[in-house]
């Protein structure tokens, strides 16, 4: 028997808006040449297969710590399944770094319970990303993230930094995302497949 998914609860919330707020913090601001437009690549799609969207807003004060309105963090449902919980930052210009989120839940008073690099099979593609564990009180969630660079996909943040750099000295338009979807732990393989399941439509949408 599913037990039914509850309504997005304030520590919810707040796990999701500091998955945001681990992200954008401009190293060095160039502007871009005149040809080069910057895009909203932040933006996610209203539904997802039978996945059902909801916006959840991004206040002024969550946007000024992130520097830049290319922001969506969005809740999904399927049914009575636990929701999955989206936060895509996204940065254009020549060089930006991406914190990682652990490091903002830490200072949120979340536990980092569990890390590790993960190789995930996406519509037959493997996709290397990070996979999180993080707890506060009975609270316990699964995280998984990755970042981007230029169409650029890695899970290790230094790898995207130096794609960024490298980009920038050669005064190419840089942009970049940091990408996390999350779910309540209710068991490991739950979780688990509830984020595939979620990450394999989110890389059809994506490359349609």
């Amino acid at each position: 028997m599913t037990t039914p998914a509850r309504p997005l609860q304030p520590p919810a919330v707040a796990l999701l808006v500091m998955a945001a707020a681990s992200g954008l913090v401009w190293a060095g601001r160039f502007a871009p040449p005149p040809s080069a437009e910057a895009s909203s690549s932040a933006s996610a799609p209203a539904a997802l297969g039978l996945w059902a969207g909801t916006s959840i807003p991004v206040d002024s004060r969550a946007r000024a710590v992130l520097e830049t309105d290319d922001v969506s963090l969005m809740e999904y449902r399927l049914g009575q399944e636990p929701p999955v919980w989206l936060a895509q930052v996204a940065g254009f210009g020549k060089r930006a770094a991406f914190h990682p989120p652990e490091l903002c839940y830490v200072g949120g008073h979340y536990e980092v319970l569990e890390r590790e690099a993960r190789t995930v099979l996406v519509n037959g593609r493997p996709h290397r990303l990070m996979r999180l564990v993080i707890g506060q009180g009975q609270e316990r969630f699964e995280a998984w993230y990755w970042f981007t660079a230029n169409g650029r996909v890695t899970h290790n943040y230094y790898q995207q930094q130096l794609w960024l750099t490298a980009d920038a000295i050669r005064q190419l338009p840089g942009s970049g995302t940091l990408v996390r979807i999350s779910t309540p732990l209710d068991s490991p393989k739950s979780a688990s497949r509830r984020l595939l399941a979620f990450i394999t439509l989110w890389d059809a949408a994506d490359r349609s």
